[in-house]
């Protein structure tokens, strides 16, 4: 960690600057001890006025001019650990974003990502734990010099207490480190049951299913087993504490005492006791903080060992492949015996699927729940990686293709789609440059004008109140259309339209058909759907059924064959025709 923090810009200087003022931070105690006994015993017996001030000078300006250097100091240090951090910073959330999708539903990586995210955000504090340990060597020897003088005896009993006592934080901090690592699991659920209480995603179900009180008693659960693990933790550091304790009042009974002795046998004078206290005590910090400084660094490299882990944690999907993918007019995407099962589940979600996919053509993939539709497109767009089987585009296997590239060929609406707290026109753009024209044409075609003209800054409104009280709540039908613009101004070869318009009345979703039919005409697209009113968009319909494709052909041909799809499909007209009859009945009655 310290030599990333060394090769970092602005490292070395942090470094020197932290070691500067380390190496004054382990000279001014020698001043507290020498020079107070100096006065002492100048004032017992050569009684020189003049040597007394200058040592009283020398006491009182130490601690001045250490504290000016400071300050001076602090300005250049503060910028530079902020650019360290920041780096860093900027390393942990890449390497996120890197990472395999699949690892973001296992919650032992998601609570290691937690706790390593904490060793970044104090990664450069590291500088002065091992600035603290060289401080405190230095420290040590120059007190040494003095305590050794007297009664190598002092120097053992010292030596042999801080011994014990690094002992015992070291104990500690390896139990801290494997109860951080209980809790951090506890912290998780914990946070799964307050956050109905802080997201408004949660508000209306919080209050209508009048979920207060159920998911109070889960906090209360948890968070008592949590507390119960401290609480257990507590105890032995109290303990703990109570035994350090004992030893420090034992080592210094026996200091007091020799030196006592030394005084009344003439050995000493009283001043020489005031600087051999001062450096006994001076001497059994620095031996502490010596070995304060190891175990911190110990404790810091059980964190940073978690850091590296994961940090470690291969990106086979981002790190695989450099071919640069291209779409043409010729272009195929084929799925050759592709199984796949999800991590930590032993049925398969797809097995033994085989599919083209043609340039310009659309493709309606229809079926029930878990039927596998959606999981055709995570592995179409590699956020997984099939079980058994391979994706090919264009004759080459999907996964040769340089990640980020390949994926920078479809433009996904999905059914979840997440809207960002920015500005309405951010969350259509998703980039610093704006091409104004092409938005324009992108509000016009998804028809977010009227939603536009309504909002107080225009498309410079904020998405959400979340930062700002002129924001605005999208409805799910306005934040739909958002996500939808955003594919449309992105407008890449292949469009992935899973449940487009799941959020829009009847009416909207005829309009936004209308206009998806006018925006795909040269383009490639999957449509995934529950309706079969989307059909009418498809040359060709897949219908998944547990996992593979149970038929698959034209509308026409598939209605005739008098399978699942027809059978779907008559009963969706069924029901939009009973709906439509018994809303004209209901308008007669009225």
């Amino acid at each position: 960690m310290f030599a990333s923090i060394w090769k970092k810009p602005d490292g070395k200087k942090y470094v020197f600057l932290k070691l500067f003022v380390a190496f004054l931070d382990s000279i001014l105690p020698l001043v507290y001890a020498i020079f107070p006994g100096l006065i002492i015993d100048e004032l017992l017996n050569d009684q020189r006025l003049l040597f007394v001030m200058y040592y009283i000078i020398a006491l009182c300006l130490a601690p001045i001019i250490n504290e000016v250097i400071h300050v001076l100091l602090y300005k250049k240090i503060v910028i530079y650990s902020q650019s360290l951090e920041l780096a860093f910073s900027v390393d942990f959330y890449s390497h996120v974003a890197d990472m395999d999708f699949e690892l973001n539903e296992s919650p032992e990586i998601q609570a290691l990502k937690g706790r390593a995210q904490q060793t970044i955000e104090s990664s450069v504090s590291i500088v002065d734990s091992v600035l603290g340990l060289i401080s405190s060597v230095i420290r040590l020897i120059s007190i040494s010099a003095i305590v050794i003088t007297l009664n190598p005896i002092i120097m053992i009993l010292v030596i042999i207490q801080v011994c014990i006592n690094a002992y015992i934080e070291k104990i500690l901090n390896d139990r801290t480190h494997e109860i951080s690592i209980q809790t951090s699991l506890f912290g998780r659920k914990i946070y799964a049951n307050t956050c109905v209480f802080d997201d408004n995603d949660y508000a209306k179900e919080l209050r209508l299913y009048n979920l207060k009180d159920y998911m109070i008693s889960l906090f209360i659960r948890n968070k008592k087993e949590e507390d119960r693990i401290w609480q257990k933790h507590r105890k032995n550091q109290f303990q703990a504490q109570a035994f350090k304790a004992l030893v420090n009042n034992i080592q210094q009974f026996i200091v007091y005492t020799i030196l006592a002795i030394n005084v009344l046998s003439n050995v000493i004078s009283i001043g020489q006791m005031t600087i051999y206290l001062a450096s006994v005590s001076q001497f059994s910090n620095s031996l502490e903080l010596l070995f304060s400084s190891y175990v911190n660094l110990y404790g810091r490299s059980l964190k940073i060992d978690e850091l590296v882990e994961f940090l470690k944690i291969p990106r086979k999907q981002a790190q695989s492949g450099t071919k640069q993918p291209h779409f043409t007019k010729d272009s195929v995407i084929e799925f050759k015996n592709v199984s796949f099962k999800y991590p930590g589940s032993d049925n398969y979600a797809l097995k033994n699927l085989n599919i083209k996919v043609k340039c310009s053509e659309k493709l309606c993939i229809v079926g029930a729940n878990g039927s596998g539709k959606t999981t055709f497109v995570k592995l179409l767009t590699r956020l997984y990686l099939p079980t058994e089987g391979n994706i090919f585009l264009d004759g080459v296997n999907i996964n040769e293709y340089d990640y980020k590239q390949y994926q920078n060929l479809f433009a996904p609406v999905f059914q979840d789609f997440q809207l960002l707290f920015m500005s309405l026109r951010d969350n259509v753009v998703l980039a610093q440059d704006v091409d104004n024209i092409r938005l324009e044409k992108v509000y016009r075609d998804g028809n977010l004008d009227k939603l536009i003209n309504s909002l107080k800054y225009s498309d410079n409104t904020q998405v959400y109140k979340w930062e700002c009280a002129d924001g605005f709540e999208p409805s799910g039908g306005e934040g739909q259309k958002i996500a939808i613009a955003r594919a449309i101004y992105h407008d890449r070869p292949v469009y992935i339209l899973d449940e487009p318009t799941a959020a829009l009345d009847p009416t909207a979703e005829y309009e936004m058909y209308e206009q998806f039919h006018m925006i795909i005409q040269n383009k490639t697209a999957i449509l995934i759907t529950h309706r079969l009113s989307a059909v009418q968009l498809a040359d060709i319909v897949a219908v998944f059924n547990d996992g593979h494709i149970e038929e698959y052909g034209t509308h026409s041909e598939l209605y005739a064959k008098g399978g699942i799809y027809k059978e779907m499909f008559d009963k969706q007209s069924e029901f939009y025709v009973k709906a439509a009859s018994e809303s004209n009945e209901t308008e007669t009655c009225h």
